[in-house]
C-alpha cells in the first residue's frame, strides 16, 4: 500500500509545524524588535563604544587612539581604569617594528609609566635597531586581569603588530570576576562571564547595566577607585575551592589571548610573573580554620614568643619559637615570611622557598602565585615553532636577586618595578624578540644591548623625577594594606632615606641641569610626547608656568586628544587669578572629552571661584562630590574657595567633611587654622597648626605661628 507524504488537515504533524512556524515568527519578531531598539539607542547616543581602540587622528593623519571607557564593561564606571594615552598611526612606517605589551599595572609601568617597562623595552629596541622606527604600544591597564585582557586582545588585530608581549597574572583573584574582587560578581561560571560581557557590548545591555547600577546605588554609596585599601575584607585562603576556578579561567583566557595574537599575525612572547618576595611581607594572614582551640593557643604563644625575641634581635630564640609555631600550623603567611627572613640573615640556603611559600599563603592576593606561574610555563613553553615564546621572569629575577630572593633592588613595593627591574624584564623580552622577529626585521641590528645607564639617559631619569615617584610610593605605602605589612616601618624608613638623597634634585639650582637633560634628549627624539609631558611636569614643579604650558602645548600637537594634559594645564592655571580664565578654557575642553569627570569639575570650581563666579563654582564642586563622594580634593578645594569668599562657617563645614575622608589633609587643617585665627580662637588655631606640622614638618606659616621658625 502506497504511503501519502502530504499532510492531512488536523493531523498531529501539521499542528506541530504550525506551532513551529508561529514560534519562529515570534523569535524573528523579537530579533527585529531588539535590533530596532538597539539601533534607536545608538542613534540617541545611549551607551558607549566598547572596543579598546577608536579611530582618531594625530599629526593630521589617521591614528588609532585609546578608548577611555573600555573598562566600563568589566567594572562600574566610577571605578573604571583608563588606558595610557595612545596615538598609533594606522599606516605603519615601512621597515618599522611594532610591539604591543598586554597586562596589568606592573606591565603598564605603575607608578610612573614614563619610565616603566614598556618605555625601557622601547629604548632597548630602538638602540638595537637605530635605522628603524620602533613602536612599543602600552596596552596594559591598572586593576584588570585575564578576563579583560582576553577581550582586549581581540581588538588589537588592526595594529598589525610584529609581536605581542603578555605579562599578566597579578590580579586574577582581585580583578573582575575573581573571588577577591570589589568590581561585582565573584567567580561566576565562564560561560556566564562571556555571555554578560557580550551583552555589555550592546547599547541595550549597557542601558540595562546602567539601570541595575543605579538601583544598586540606592543601597550603597558610589565608590571610586581607592587603591588596594578597597580589598581589605576580600581575603581568600590558600585552600579556598574558588581558587581552582581562578586557575582554570586563567589558563583558558591565556590560551585564547595567545591564539588572538597568532591570528593577528604577531609572534607572542609570554612571561611568568616576578614579584617582590624579600622586601614585601604578606598583606593578609590567617591560621588554618580547622586548627583546634588548644593547638591555636599553643601556636599563638609560640608566635608571640618569636615576635618578642625578634624585636630584641635575638635571632636564635626567634627561629626556635617560630619553628614550634610552624610545626603546629605552617599555613600562616606572615609567620612563614618572618621565619624566612631570619633564615636569610644567617645565609640559610633554604630561605628562598620560604619566601615563595609566604607569597602563596598571602590571603590578600595581589601577587601572582606559584600555581599561576606554573600554568604560564605549561601553556607557553616549547611552542617556538608555533610562534609562541616563553620568558621566565620569575626565575630570572630570582637568579639576579640578592641571595636568590628578589626584593627592593627591583621593586618599589609588591609588584611594581623600579627602573632596574624594568630594565631586567625588558632585556629578557628583547632577547626573546631577537629570536622571534622575522629575519628581515632583524637585519642591521646592533650587536649588543645598551646598558641600564644609557636607558636612564634616553628616558631622562632625574633626581626630581625619582623623588616624585618615591614620594608617591611612600604615600601609597602609608595606607592599608601596605601600612599593616610586617616590614612596613623598614620600608618607610628606606623610602625616607632615599627621598633625602634625591631631594637635591628639588633645589632651585637643580632645575637647569635637569632641564638641559630633557632638551638634549628631545633634540634627538622631538616626537616623543611622553618626554614633553615629563618636561612640562618639571617646569610646573619649579613654578615655571610658561615653560610647563609650552611643553604641554607641544604634547597636544603630537597627541591632540590627550585628556590628561588639558586637565594638568587647567589645574595649574586655576591656582592663579591672572590665569583662571585660561584654566577654564582648558577645563571646558577636558570636560568635552570626558564629560562628568570629578577631577575636572574640582579644577573648574577652583577656576570659577577665582573668576568670582561662585554659584557656578559651587555647582562644579557639588557635581564633583556627587560623582565621587570620596574625593578628598573636592571637599578641600570647595572649602578653600568658600574661605576665600569670607564664608567661614560654610568653609569649615566642607573642610570638616574633607577631614572625615582623611585626617591627614594638611590643607584642610591649614585653612581651618586660618579660620580659627580670624575668629580669634587661638587654641583651635594652635591645634590645627600642630596637625599641619605633623604632616608637613617644614611648613613655614605653621612653624612661625607655633614659635619655631625655620
Amino acid at each position: 500500500m502506497a504511503s501519502d507524504d502530504k499532510a492531512v488537515p488536523g493531523a498531529p504533524g501539521a499542528g506541530m509545524r504550525r506551532q513551529g512556524q508561529r514560534l519562529l515568527a515570534a523569535i524573528l519578531g523579537c530579533v527585529v524588535a531588539l535590533g530596532g531598539l538597539e539601533l534607536s539607542l545608538r542613534v540617541a547616543g545611549v551607551g558607549w563604544p566598547t572596543a579598546f581602540l577608536l579611530k582618531g587622528e594625530a599629526g593630521g593623519k589617521p591614528a588609532w587612539v585609546e578608548n577611555p571607557r573600555f573598562t566600563w564593561r568589566f567594572m562600574p564606571p566610577e571605578m573604571g581604569r583608563t588606558p595610557q594615552p595612545l596615538a598609533i598611526p594606522v599606516q605603519r612606517e615601512e621597515r618599522s617594528i611594532r610591539v604591543v605589551v598586554l597586562g596589568e599595572s606592573a606591565a603598564m609601568g605603575d607608578p610612573e609609566p614614563a619610565v616603566g617597562y614598556p618605555r625601557a623595552l622601547e629604548a632597548l629596541l630602538q638602540a638595537r635597531f637605530p635605522n628603524r622606527r620602533v613602536e612599543v604600544i602600552n596596552a596594559a591597564i591598572t586593576a584588570i586581569n585575564s578576563h579583560v585582557i582576553r577581550e582586549l586582545a581581540h581588538d588589537l588585530a588592526p595594529l598589525k603588530a610584529d609581536a605581542w608581549v603578555i605579562y599578566m597574572g597579578n590580579n586574577e583573584v582581585t580583578g573582575p570576576f575573581g573571588p577577591g574582587t570589589v568590581f561585582g560578581s565573584t567567580t561566576p561560571p565562564g560561560p556566564l562571564v562571556r555571555m554578560g560581557l557580550a551583552l555589555r557590548k550592546t547599547r541595550l545591555g549597557q542601558a540595562m547595566g546602567t539601570w541595575a547600577d543605579a538601583v544598586a546605588r540606592t543601597s550603597r554609596t558610589a565608590r571610586s577607585w581607592g587603591g588596594l585599601e578597597m580589598f581589605l575584607d576580600r581575603q581568600v585562603l590558600v585552600g579556598d575551592p574558588r581558587l581552582a576556578s581562578v586557575r582554570s579561567a586563567f589558563e583558558a583566557n591565556l590560551r585564547e589571548t595567545i591564539e588572538a595574537g597568532r591570528a593577528a599575525g604577531a609572534r607572542v612572547i609570554v612571561s611568568t610573573i616576578a614579584v617582590n618576595l624579600r622586601d614585601s611581607a604578606p598583606f593578609g594572614s590567617t591560621n588554618d580554620p580547622a586548627l583546634a582551640a588548644d593547638a591555636r593557643a599553643s601556636w599563638t604563644a609560640a608566635y608571640a614568643e618569636g615576635r618578642a625575641a625578634e624585636d630584641k634581635s635575638d635571632g636564635r630564640a626567634a627561629r626556635a619559637a617560630y619553628d614550634r609555631a610552624l610545626r603546629i600550623d605552617g599555613d600562616h603567611a606572615e609567620l612563614m615570611f618572618r621565619r624566612s627572613r631570619l633564615a636569610l640573615a644567617i645565609q640559610d640556603t633554604n630561605a628562598a622557598p620560604g619566601f615563595a611559600r609566604a607569597r602563596d599563603l598571602d590571603t590578600l592576593r595581589f601577587r601572582a602565585d606559584s600555581d599561576l606561574n606554573a600554568i604560564i610555563r605549561r601553556v607557553a613553553s616549547g611552542r617556538e615553532a608555533e610562534g609562541v615564546w616563553l620568558i621566565d621572569a620569575e626565575r630570572t629575577f630570582e637568579r639576579n636577586g640578592a641571595q636568590g630572593v628578589p626584593g627592593d633592588e627591583f621593586f618599589w613595593e609588591h609588584v611594581h618595578f623600579r627602573l632596574p627591574g624594568s630594565y631586567l624584564l625588558a632585556l629578557l623580552t628583547g632577547t626573546a624578540l631577537m629570536e622571534a622577529l622575522p629575519a628581515g626585521l632583524r637585519e642591521g641590528a646592533q650587536p649588543d644591548w645598551i646598558q641600564l645607564d644609557e636607558v636612564a639617559r634616553r628616558l631622562v631619569v632625574t633626581s626630581w623625577g625619582d623623588h616624585r615617584i618615591a614620594e608617591g610610593v611612600r604615600a601609597r605605602c602609608r595606607r592599608p594594606p601596605f601600612s599593616s605589612q610586617a616590614n612596613a616601618a623598614e620600608r618607610d624608613a628606606r623610602l625616607q632615606r632615599e627621598m633625602a638623597t634625591l631631594g637635591k634634585g628639588l633645589l632651585p639650582t637643580a632645575f637647569n641641569p635637569q632641564a638641559e637633560s630633557f632638551r638634549k634628549r628631545l633634540a634627538q627624539a622631538p616626537g616623543d610626547w611622553v618626554l614633553h609631558d615629563q618636561f612640562g611636569r618639571l617646569h610646573e614643579s619649579f613654578g615655571d608656568v610658561a615653560g610647563a604650558t609650552e611643553a604641554w602645548r607641544t604634547v597636544l600637537k603630537i597627541i591632540p586628544h590627550h585628556f590628561g594634559v588639558r586637565l594638568q594645564l587647567g589645574r595649574m592655571l586655576a591656582t592663579r587669578d591672572e590665569t583662571a580664565a585660561e584654566a577654564e578654557a582648558w577645563l571646558r575642553e577636558a570636560d568635552r572629552l570626558r564629560p562628568r569627570t570629578a577631577e575636572v569639575q574640582v579644577a573648574l570650581g577652583q577656576a570659577l571661584a577665582r573668576l568670582k563666579r561662585m554659584p557656578e563654582a559651587e555647582a562644579a564642586f557639588g557635581l564633583a562630590t556627587r560623582l565621587r563622594p570620596d574625593l578628598l580634593e573636592a571637599r578641600v578645594q570647595w572649602g578653600v574657595a568658600l574661605a576665600g569668599q569670607g564664608r567661614d562657617a560654610e568653609a569649615a563645614k566642607q573642610l570638616g567633611l574633607a577631614l572625615d575622608l582623611s585626617t591627614n589633609s594638611a590643607l584642610s587643617h591649614l585653612h581651618l587654622a586660618r579660620i580659627a585665627r580670624r575668629q580669634g580662637d587661638t587654641n583651635a588655631a594652635r591645634m590645627r597648626y600642630a596637625e599641619v606640622l605633623r604632616l608637613s614638618p617644614n611648613h613655614r606659616e605653621a612653624r612661625e605661628f607655633m614659635g619655631s621658625p625655620l
